[in-house]
């Protein structure tokens, strides 16, 4: 059994308004009293790019980002709001909180966020994201190969790495459509293609950028920018067992924050 509290995620966060939220209403589950994942923090750390023997960044550490938990549109480069057809917003509506995966242990995927810290780790031939949140993973293909053709969806899908100079590219393609994008429930189809730029901008920083595409549910590709930080040196990922001690499902109830759009 982890020790963090699971986080209430989905219905009981407050969300911030922008153009598409303001046609909905958001739920008011409270949430359990504790929320220790919700309260990990990570301060800036300053200092040079810590480079491999052959020059390039190396990105491998204990890393936590928070952007893109609640609502993705976080992310969105200021004045733009989410290119949702009407088609996609309409199946936003009738989704309930308990719909979401991560309410029932399932997997997180490319571009939802959590409380929780990841490690990235490289080899010659991968590179590896070891999430603590649904003691889960994501391996990269570093070593040349192409996407199977067509892809077997998959709940991360089939990612391929290469560097851009002193940027991390990762391209993924197979996903199936069973995810959502964060707590909001933006949905998306499996025609969703991710490209991720990833850039280790000082010691402790890592830029994160993902290209959206996806026209079977929104009008045009999209990109988010979010900021994952370094943890201290004496932190470590935790064990954590959501089917074992998920504290909070029975505190989420009613219909997911677009539900009740009119």
């Amino acid at each position: 059994m982890r020790t963090r509290a699971l986080t209430s995620w989905i219905a009981a966060a407050i969300l911030s308004a922008a153009a598409l939220e303001a046609q909905v209403s958001v739920p008011t589950t409270k949430p359990p009293t504790a929320r220790a994942g919700g309260n990990i923090t990570a301060k800036p750390t300053a200092g040079p790019v810590p480079r491999q023997a052959n020059g390039r960044p190396d990105l491998t550490g204990l890393w936590l980002r928070r952007g893109g938990i609640a609502n993705i549109t976080d992310g969105l480069p200021k004045g733009e709001t989410m290119p949702l057809r009407p088609e996609t917003l309409e199946r936003m509506r009738k989704l309930q909180a308990t719909d979401d995966p991560q309410t029932n242990c399932l997997p997180l995927s490319t571009p939802r966020g959590n409380p929780y810290p990841f490690r990235l780790v490289e080899t010659p031939t991968h590179i590896f994201f070891i999430n603590e949140s649904m003691h889960g993973y994501r391996q990269i293909f570093m070593d040349g190969r192409t996407h199977p053709d067509p892809p077997d969806p998959t709940w991360h899908g089939h990612s391929i790495g290469r560097w851009e100079g002193d940027t991390l590219v990762v391209d993924t393609v197979g996903f199936n459509d069973l995810t959502w994008f964060d707590n909001y429930g933006h949905l998306h189809s499996e025609k969703l293609h991710t490209v991720e730029r990833f850039t280790r901008t000082d010691l402790g920083t890592l830029k994160w950028e993902i290209l959206i595409d996806d026209l079977v549910a929104y009008t045009k590709p999209f990109t988010l920018t979010f900021t994952a930080l370094l943890m201290p040196k004496d932190q470590e990922l935790m064990e954590y067992m959501c089917e074992e001690n998920n504290q909070d499902k029975n505190f989420i109830n009613g219909p997911a924050a677009p539900a009740s759009a009119k």
